[in-house]
């Protein structure tokens, strides 16, 4: 148990979820940009269609929670060692792993980025009203 908690709390799991939260950020946005139907129009609790088309939907409440699934068990297929450390070995445990931090990865950044403001000491700026 304590071999799980030390590589879960490793540096390359750290770098992992952010490697990924990063692409899933940049594949959302690029998407979007091309296709501005896909982007969410309004809040769920809003009146009005919230979004525009069914693939819409299914691109916000199906895609995106598989995208960074999918980035971190295709990271898995290579042997990054650094990543994986010494103990996991096999593809498929490398690719199980990479998908479960993918899976974590929004988790780990929200986690990150606070113990960050709380070593730092800055809060970070609140969002202008849209």
């Amino acid at each position: 148990m304590d071999q799980i908690v030390q590589q879960l709390l490793s540096t390359g799991t750290v770098i992992l979820a952010c490697a990924v939260f990063i692409a899933t950020f940049f594949v959302r946005r690029i998407v979007e940009t091309a296709v501005p139907k896909l982007a969410k129009k309004a809040d769920e609790n809003e009146k009005g269609a919230t979004y525009e088309t069914a693939f819409a939907r299914w691109w916000n409440q199906v895609i995106l929670y598989a995208i960074p699934v999918v980035f971190g068990g295709l990271v898995g297929i290579m042997n990054i060692p650094y990543v994986f450390g010494e103990e996991i070995t096999t593809m498929p445990g490398r690719c199980l792993y990479g998908a479960v931090v993918g899976w974590f990865a929004s988790f780990f950044y929200k986690l990150l980025r606070k113990a960050l403001v709380k070593h730092v000491g800055v809060e970070e700026p609140e969002a202008p009203p849209v």
